[in-house]
């Protein structure tokens, strides 16, 4: 891989040239880290030249024949996950694998699972692209154990339920531990993404459920057999995807009517009557509303109403 050297946003441009930010993270001295890429018509926002950017600069960068999926950062790492798209002209077929960095950016292990992977499989995909298995593998996340990590794989586009599996990461290598750490009541979603941990819950993203469209984050809990069960969708987080916590349940997410990121500065989950629910801070509903708005306004005026609100 290579690092790209970083690039600042011209502020004045920044609204105009529609950098679209999702999949945030906190990361090093708690700054918040996400991928962007300035959209062209036509083409899926994942699909454009995707970097990792923190303060709108440009932190990290992959060569153009892959793409850059979410990941996090842990103990002076980063962990990371890359998608390789064939077929670009009609129907995506994907591959995924996961890697880690150091803090310069120098890449240490990678694992792609249909390198090893052959045969369909329940838990992973049942998909094949020219007699190569096809496996979804992305969004690594630590899971409150040392060196275990949480990935997403299987999905709609590998033809089995979503599905998160285990990996542990020791001695610089990567291997696949529990094939899922879901509950069969789990097995339901068309595929899960972004999974965040506080204590025993795990946070997700998905678009269906059981078949019918969702439209809020989800919450796992992990029961007594040691996998995690359903337990519900977090309140008023409508519209919100790929939750990234830490430790002050300060919860990141984007939007994906906007495909822009929020900026948490104090707790914004909380955990009240057997349920959690998002307290969004004013600032951040104002900037939703009026961006979520933007053709109601000039580009002028709205990038000025919004600087009123962030200053």
């Amino acid at each position: 891989m290579k690092i790209q050297n970083k690039k600042k946003i011209n502020k004045k441009n920044f609204f105009r040239k529609n950098l679209a930010k999702w999949d945030p993270c906190w990361g090093w001295d708690n700054q918040i880290y996400y991928l962007g890429a300035f959209l062209r018509d036509g083409i899926p926002f994942w699909s454009n030249d995707v970097h990792l950017y923190s303060n709108n600069e440009i932190q990290f960068s992959v060569p153009k024949n892959l793409n850059l999926s979410a990941g996090t950062f842990t103990d002076n790492r980063y962990f990371g996950s890359l998608t390789y798209i064939f077929n670009k002209t009609e129907d995506p077929y994907i591959d995924q694998s996961i890697f880690v960095c150091d803090k310069n950016w120098n890449t240490i292990a990678k694992f792609r699972p249909s390198n090893s992977i052959k045969k369909p499989n329940n838990y992973f995909s049942k998909s094949k692209y020219r007699g190569q298995l096809l496996i979804p593998f992305r969004d690594p996340v630590k899971i409150n154990q040392i060196n275990k990590f949480a990935v997403c794989t299987g999905g709609f586009r590998s033809c089995v339920p979503g599905n998160v599996c285990e990996v542990i990461f020791k001695n610089n290598t990567f291997e696949i531990t529990k094939e899922t750490i879901l509950n069969e009541d789990m097995m339901i979603f068309d595929e899960i993404e972004r999974c965040t941990f506080w204590n025993e819950y795990m946070f997700f993203s998905a678009s269906e459920k059981a078949n019918i469209s969702i439209n809020k984050i989800q919450v796992a809990k992990l029961n007594r057999n040691g996998f995690y069960s359903y337990f519900g969708e977090v309140q008023n987080s409508e519209g919100l995807y790929g939750p990234n916590l830490n430790s002050s349940l300060q919860m990141l997410y984007w939007y994906k009517k906007i495909i822009n990121i929020n900026n948490p500065v104090t707790q914004n989950l909380f955990y009240e009557n057997d349920n959690w629910i998002i307290k969004e801070g004013l600032k951040n509903k104002i900037i939703f509303i009026l961006k979520n708005n933007q053709r109601r306004f000039s580009s002028k005026n709205l990038t000025r109403k919004i600087k009123k609100i962030i200053n």
